[in-house]
């Protein structure tokens, strides 16, 4: 997953009490891969209540962080009651905790290691809500002709990237590993939440899709809490812009170049709609003159080439991070056919191999004028 830079806009956002903003910008680096988080105590970021211009109404600030997933979530809210956000954002976060402890392939005691320990040999029962997930992600792998598949797991294990000691594995280790992919090979029992593995060897891994499913139950925790004004950002990978900056149309996020920061490549207005962006410009191993980037086409099972990075707006979190991968693996014309069918899909899509020119593609973007 990437890092999506919150950088000097939300700072600005937070330290200035002068005036009331106007939007909350975000920069955004398209490809760069966030690192390991150091685990800190939760805190809360709070302004000072601020006076409308009439005097009438207040408006409050407050941002909430915890270390989840490996990463940090990060919730900036607005609203009139400063408790009521922090406790509603706390909820949220909660909820991210359960999620985690549910879904990470890290800990043995989760309900997805339950899963690939046993599901070859017996049918394995699972909470509603993941048996749910795991079958919208089969529908997504079905729908990018499995550029998008979560069954992946041992291709991310032979590679090292699971254990960070990376490696080029040969053809005959490829090929084995590849018997064990694919989600036409995960069979469901809708019914009693059953699933189980019709092949050996294949290992579920949420990782392109998780933070993106724990956004979109932390807004719903939000929403419960009436919260409407809201930016989440998942682990520095997604974002989830729910409702808009006060006075505006949404919030304003800025897609920048991951060769060179300070360049602007789209600037995303989003309400009630999520970002996420895949791309391996800085994740990758070099071996022998080759570079492999971690993003790996289930298809083949080796690193995409060619290609920087692809960020996708879609409804929720989940859906915006597996097309966000399926647009990466399969490419600028491919990502293009498929949103003619969804006009609530939008890309930016960078191509281009290291030191060569890099090519914007736009889907559903105007390009932005020369000096804006």
């Amino acid at each position: 997953m990437l890092h999506l830079f919150f950088g000097r806009a939300l700072s600005k956002w937070l330290s200035t009490s002068s005036n009331t903003p106007s939007s909350m910008p975000s920069e955004v680096a398209a490809a760069a891969p966030v690192s390991a988080t150091v685990l800190l105590s939760e805190r809360e970021v709070m302004e000072p209540v601020r006076a409308s211009a009439s005097g009438a109404a207040k408006l409050v600030y407050s941002r909430v962080e915890r270390p989840a997933m490996g990463s940090l979530f990060e919730i900036y809210l607005a609203g009139t009651d400063r408790d009521a956000l922090i406790g509603a954002a706390n909820e949220a976060l909660d909820e991210v905790e359960r999620l985690e402890a549910q879904l990470s392939h890290y800990r043995p005691d989760s309900d997805i290691s339950r899963l690939n320990a046993n599901a070859h040999a017996n049918w394995v029962r699972l909470e509603p809500t993941l048996f749910n997930l795991l079958k919208r992600c089969a529908n997504w792998s079905a729908e990018t002709a499995g550029a998008f598949d979560i069954t992946a797991g041992s291709l991310v294990r032979l590679w090292g990237f699971f254990s960070g000691e990376m490696r080029v594995p040969s053809d005959e280790e490829i090929d084995a590993a590849l018997a064990g992919v694919g989600s036409q090979k995960v069979c469901f029992d809708d019914e009693d939440h059953l699933v189980h593995f019709s092949v050996p060897g294949m290992e579920i891994n949420l990782g392109g899709v998780g933070k993106g499913f724990a956004l979109d139950e932390a807004i719903e925790r939000l929403r419960f809490y009436e919260v409407s004004s809201a930016v989440l950002n998942a682990g520095s990978s997604s974002i989830y812009a729910l409702g808009s900056s006060p006075g505006e149309e949404g919030w304003t996020i800025d897609l920048k170049d991951p060769r060179d920061k300070a360049t602007i490549i789209q600037t995303i207005v989003m309400k009630d709609e999520a970002l996420s962006t895949s791309g391996g410009y800085e994740d990758f191993f070099e071996h022998e003159g080759n570079r492999y980037s971690h993003l790996l086409d289930p298809r083949t099972g080796k690193p995409v080439q060619g290609m920087v990075s692809a960020s996708v707006v879609a409804p929720t979190g989940a859906e915006a991070e597996a097309l966000s991968t399926a647009f990466f693996v399969n490419g600028v014309d491919w990502a293009r056919d498929y949103c003619r069918n969804r006009m609530d899909v939008r890309a930016v899509i960078l191509e281009g191999a290291p030191n060569e020119e890099m090519v914007v593609t736009r889907i559903g973007f105007a390009a932005p004028t020369p000096g804006s």
